[in-house]
C-alpha cells in the first residue's frame, strides 16, 4: 500500500468516527482501529492530533472542490441548488463532527501558520472550482464576475446553514435564499 493510501485510510477512519461525536472526544487509538493501522503509523503521517485535524479539514475541502468542479455539466438554472446541497452537506458534516463554530475555532487557533495557509489555499480552491463551473455555465460572466458570484453563493449557503434560518420554524427558507442569489446574479 502506498503512502497516500495509508494517509487517506487514516483520514477516512477519523471521518467515519465523527458522526455523532466531537473531534476532541475521539482518541488516536480509535482512529488507528477505524483505519486498520497501528497507532504508530498515524505518527508517521501526522505530528499530533491537531495536525490530523488540519489535514482532515484540508482533505474535506479538497473533496468539496472536486465535487463542485464536477458540476460543470449542470445547467445554470439548477446550479444554485446543486451547490446548496453540496456545501450544505459539507457544513452539516462539520457541525456534526466539530461542534459549534467556537470549538472548531479553538482547534484552528492551535494550528501552525503552514497549516492555516494550506486551509486558506484549499478554501480558495473551492471558490475557484465553483467560479470555473459558473463561468462555463454562463460564458458571459468574466473571471471576476464568476469568482464574485461564487463567493456570494458560498457565503449565502454558509450563512443560511449556520444561522437560525435553517430551523424548520423559520419563515425564510433555502428557496428564498436561492431566489435572492438568482436575482442578484442576473439569472432571472
Amino acid at each position: 500500500m502506498n503512502k497516500e493510501s495509508k494517509r487517506d485510510l487514516i483520514l477516512e477512519g477519523l471521518e467515519n468516527l465523527l458522526p455523532g461525536r466531537r473531534f476532541h472526544e475521539i482518541t488516536l487509538d480509535e482512529v488507528a482501529r477505524a483505519a486498520q493501522v497501528g497507532k504508530g503509523t498515524i505518527y508517521l503521517y501526522f505530528k499530533d492530533k491537531e495536525a490530523l485535524f488540519a489535514e482532515l479539514i484540508s482533505y474535506q475541502l479538497e473533496r468539496l472542490a472536486r465535487e463542485l468542479a464536477a458540476l460543470e455539466s449542470c445547467p445554470v438554472d439548477k446550479l444554485p441548488e446543486q451547490v446548496f446541497d453540496l456545501v450544505g452537506g459539507f457544513i452539516r458534516q462539520h457541525r456534526a463532527g466539530f461542534g459549534a463554530a467556537g470549538e472548531a475555532a479553538s482547534h484552528i487557533a492551535n494550528l501552525t501558520g503552514e497549516q492555516i495557509e494550506k486551509l486558506r489555499n484549499q478554501s480558495t480552491a473551492v471558490v475557484e472550482a465553483l467560479a470555473g463551473v459558473m463561468k462555463k455555465s454562463l460564458p458571459v460572466w468574466g473571471d471576476e464576475q464568476a469568482a464574485l458570484n461564487a463567493r456570494i453563493l458560498l457565503w449565502l449557503v454558509d450563512g443560511f446553514m449556520r444561522s437560525n434560518f435553517a430551523r424548520e420554524d423559520c419563515k425564510l427558507n433555502s428557496r428564498e435564499i436561492l431566489e435572492f442569489f438568482r436575482r442578484g446574479a442576473g439569472l432571472k
